[in-house]
């Protein structure tokens, strides 16, 4: 599969990368199967995953879809070294609804460090600011992702 620079200073990626939303939605597998498919897109070649902490069913769900994916991980026999997972934050699933009210920093801060934990990881490889929310200056909702990254929270 043809890799693509993920930006510099970052490894090349698969061109084409594995969205887990479907896993984690509603209509959403059974979690073996949801695993599978997983597996699959790994035995293909994709080294990049896009996950979101919203993921899931609705705000009792969040973390769904990166507890999944951190599964499908831990049991390929293919390793996860070389893959590279993306995961969002700045969203929240009150009753089933998306809606943008997580660009606060503190409430971006407690999303990454869910996001780490669902992910059973130290550190995110490539952390996103899913939706920018309109009542939070974007200046703040950042300044706390490159303070999540200066403690080595978040790689990219």
């Amino acid at each position: 599969m043809r890799a693509r620079p993920l930006g510099p200073g970052a490894p090349a990626v698969s061109a084409i990368g594995f969205g887990g939303m479907p896993l984690s939605t509603a209509g959403r597998p059974p979690e073996d199967q949801a695993i599978r498919t997983v597996h699959a897109a790994l035995d293909a070649g994709v080294t990049l995953i896009d996950t979101a902490n919203v993921y899931g069913l609705d705000d009792g769900d969040i973390g769904h879809n990166e507890r999944l994916i951190a599964q499908a991980l831990r049991a390929w026999p293919g390793g996860r070294d070389g893959v590279i997972v993306a995961t969002k934050g700045g969203m929240t699933r009150p009753e089933g609804r998306w809606e943008r009210n997580g660009g606060h920093p503190d409430r971006l801060r407690r999303a990454c460090e869910a996001s780490l934990k669902a992910l059973g990881v130290e550190r995110i490889d490539l952390y996103q600011y899913h939706a920018p929310d309109p009542r939070v200056p974007f200046a703040d909702s950042v300044g706390a992702l490159a303070e999540l990254k200066a403690e080595g929270k978040i790689r990219w």
